[in-house]
């Protein structure tokens, strides 16, 4: 094969490192990479450095073996939100957009940070209006909240070590302890709300869309003004809206949850 004249050896060899962790192997150390990859022992810690300072991998420093860091699957997270999960979800968001007559949104987590990737505006003379992939805080939004919820332990104590939690409005969550202890009730009633914490006059309330490996790759929103999201409409008809669109997206990306409520 003729080599790609703007090919850069160092980095073409951390792929192959990046490639090297499967299932069945998802540690190694310095030695076992130099011997499986056939490059010298300076020339893989060097690349080890770089990827663990660049946040691709981390170290054991008990056993000095390397894995595999939640970034790689952010990443994943970036390209499914361009594939299947955009074509199966928009025909399944305007259903519900048309039925609350609010605007319903879809995003995921990228370093910690919602992203959204799609909005149905309301057609209300007043609604919300979203710039796509502008990311914001996610302790405020009722996205960001149940998607950091199902982060596994690892992820959320990096979550709580690197975020500074600012606050955006007088019900924003500004403590690390509360944010626990909220998130918590937000994994056990699968759903979060947003009671007017990112921006003032808007409500919000938001349920996660699983895929094949049961982990929350994406979630979806219904957000209004304040004035329109009433407690009374959240609790008897929102929140089950939302919840219903996000297992039905769930499953056809191929979540299977028997305790599910039935869609």
């Amino acid at each position: 094969m003729r080599k790609n004249r703007y090919s850069i050896n160092s980095v073409l060899r951390a792929i192959k490192i990046l490639d090297s962790f499967t299932i069945e192997k998802p540690t190694y150390t310095n030695v076992e990479l130099s011997k499986k990859l056939g490059l010298n022992k300076s020339t893989v810690t060097a690349l080890l450095s770089s990827l663990e300072e660049g946040g691709f991998l981390e170290k054991d420093p008990k056993t000095r073996e390397y894995r595999l860091t939640h970034q790689l699957y952010q990443l994943g997270r970036v390209y499914m939100s361009q594939v299947d999960l955009h074509k199966i979800a928009i025909p399944l968001l305007t259903e519900l957009a048309v039925s609350c007559k609010e605007t319903v949104h879809i995003g995921f987590l990228n370093k910690f940070k919602v992203m959204n990737i799609d909005t149905i505006e309301s057609t209300h003379p007043i609604g919300i209006r979203v710039i796509r992939d502008v990311p914001t805080d996610a302790h405020g939004s009722a996205l960001g909240k149940v998607l950091l919820a199902h982060l596994d332990a690892q992820e959320l104590e990096e979550y709580f070590r690197t975020v500074e939690l600012v606050r955006h409005t007088a019900n924003t969550i500004t403590s690390k302890e509360e944010l626990r202890r909220h998130l918590a009730r937000v994994k056990e009633n699968g759903y979060a709300i947003d009671d007017v914490e990112l921006f003032d006059d808007v409500k919000c309330v938001a349920a996660p869309i699983f895929d094949e490996n049961s982990k929350a790759l994406a979630a979806i929103s219904i957000s209004g003004p304040a004035f329109r999201m009433t407690r009374e409409k959240i609790e008897k008809e929102y929140i089950r809206a939302v919840k219903q669109t996000a297992a039905q997206i769930s499953q056809r990306l191929g979540y299977l949850n028997r305790n599910s409520e039935p869609c």
